[in-house]
């Protein structure tokens, strides 16, 4: 399950020290789960051994702490292990946890373990190895082996990443109210979101507070509607089980609702140079396969604000708004791309274009760019089938080169009259054209409106105001 991550690097502010404690003891039945959010300065009642110069921390962020594991040399470790938990008089234990990742090119590694005592050798749980600066990931397991003497451990291994980070653990013995994990939204619309969870099977209901306000629901998963449009909404859910008992909430969730329609008209084209804001305006991303995900660039490798998609080698389309354009003369799409050729100079990632007419529709391709752009390449095409739901996707698929830049993208009239049937009564020389708000157009996107051009020659520069039918 991912969450939007607060702001990892806001987590590098504060440092706790690392010890070892002595070792405090802990019963889990039905009704009393052992909890962890390592809320407190250091650890309490957790022990690390260390390998080289590995660690794990306490670190403070914005609003939380959790567990942080940090390292100097590439195969340095550090082991992570609870307090001893009983176990015995439970039948089925389950255990659940977030963790997050951060690397570039090289990713660390953490395993998760458990040993029914002290004198038992470590058991695997689960291996992750990921490179993810933006999510929070969760984990449930159902435990084997359970005795008086158990534990459970992460295993951090330093292999050139950043740091790895763990939260929110929960061991819940069979019967008990466990806490929803998984909490994840999927058809999210303008004015609607799909909520579901993982559930334990003995849960009457459920409650989703929503921005502060507590909804109960009977059901799962389940469809929150009368959204706002364009809306940041954070979500969690707890459990209501037999005998009035109450889970811990589950970790949330922040979404944002889509954008509504927005109108195109010849007049009126939409354009999107993503400089209004550091995330994305009217877009969303959908992740195909892996974790890479579209990302507005800001400024870091172009010098103004572009739509980046990572290439780490994942796949994932970025959405525009539903867009009506039924009443656009010549509907066009144009935009500006470039893709770099990998370190290797033999791979390049790969820029699809597409539409569909709404929701339900299928996606078409219009375009597929396969070749290495060092260049920005500016393209126009026409937008086939417009309807008032239409939406414009840019697939990025990654294959370990240098990613995908896009930029500019306008969706207006595409003009059947060329340059030459302007009226340009004056002299000749370079021609530029702009509309009323200084956004520069090419000649075949002049529809019927008010532009300014500008004619640059030997004898200086006219700027004229012209009218196209």
């Amino acid at each position: 399950m991912k969450n939007r991550l607060f702001t990892l690097l806001a987590l590098l502010l504060a440092f706790g020290t690392t010890h070892a404690f002595a070792q405090c003891e802990f019963t889990v039945t039905s009704n009393q789960p052992y909890i962890e959010d390592f809320e407190g300065t250091t650890f309490e009642c957790w022990t690390v051994e260390t390998v080289g110069a590995g660690n794990w921390t306490t670190m403070a962020g914005s609003g939380t702490t959790l567990a942080a594991f940090s390292f100097t040399n590439v195969g340095d470790e550090a082991r992570l292990i609870s307090p001893v938990i009983d176990l015995s008089g439970v039948s089925g234990a389950t255990f659940s946890f977030t963790y997050a990742m951060m690397g570039f090119y090289d990713m660390d590694e953490l395993v998760v373990s458990y040993r029914s005592s002290e004198t038992d050798a470590w058991h695997t749980l689960g291996t992750y190895s990921i490179s993810d600066y933006q999510n929070f990931f969760e984990e449930s397991f159902t435990l084997s082996d359970l005795s008086s003497t158990y534990q459970v451990s992460f295993l951090g291994r330093g292999l050139g990443g950043y740091m790895i980070f763990v939260d929110n653990i929960e061991i819940m013995g069979e019967g008990g109210c466990a806490r929803p994990v998984n909490l994840q939204a999927t058809e999210i619309t303008a004015f609607s979101a799909l909520l579901g969870w993982s559930t334990a099977g003995n849960e009457e209901s459920w409650v989703i507070e929503t921005n502060g306000n507590e909804k109960p629901v009977d059901v799962q998963p389940y469809l929150m509607e009368f959204l706002e449009p364009q809306t940041a909404y954070t979500f969690r859910v707890k459990a209501i089980c037999g005998d009035g008992n109450e889970s811990e909430w589950s970790v949330p969730i922040t979404i944002e609702t889509h954008c509504d329609v927005i109108v195109v008209t010849d007049e009126e084209p939409y354009f999107d140079d993503f400089e209004a804001s550091e995330d994305f305006v009217c877009w969303h991303n959908e992740i195909i396969s892996g974790i890479d995900e579209w990302v507005v660039d800001p400024g870091y490798t172009i010098l103004n604000n572009t739509a980046f998609f990572i290439w780490l080698g994942g796949e994932a389309m970025l959405i525009s708004a539903p867009l009506d354009i039924t009443a656009v003369t010549n509907p066009t799409l144009s935009f500006r791309h470039k893709q770099k050729l990998g370190l290797n100079y033999a791979t390049v990632d790969q820029l699809i274009v597409g539409y569909r007419t709404s929701e339900n529709d299928n996606w078409h391709t219009l375009l597929n760019f396969t070749d290495a752009t060092d260049d920005w390449e500016d393209v126009t095409v026409a937008l086939p089938d417009p309807s008032a739901t239409y939406q414009i996707t840019f697939e990025g698929i990654g294959h370990d080169a240098e990613g995908v830049y896009v930029d500019d993208v306008r969706v207006g009239c595409g003009s059947n009259v060329g340059i030459s049937e302007v009226d340009t009564d004056i002299v000749y020389g370079e021609v530029e054209y702009y509309d009323l708000l200084g956004r520069k157009m090419t000649g075949s996107q002049l529809c019927s409106g008010v532009y300014i051009m500008k004619i640059k020659s030997e004898k200086g520069v006219v700027i004229k105001k012209i009218f196209k039918d």
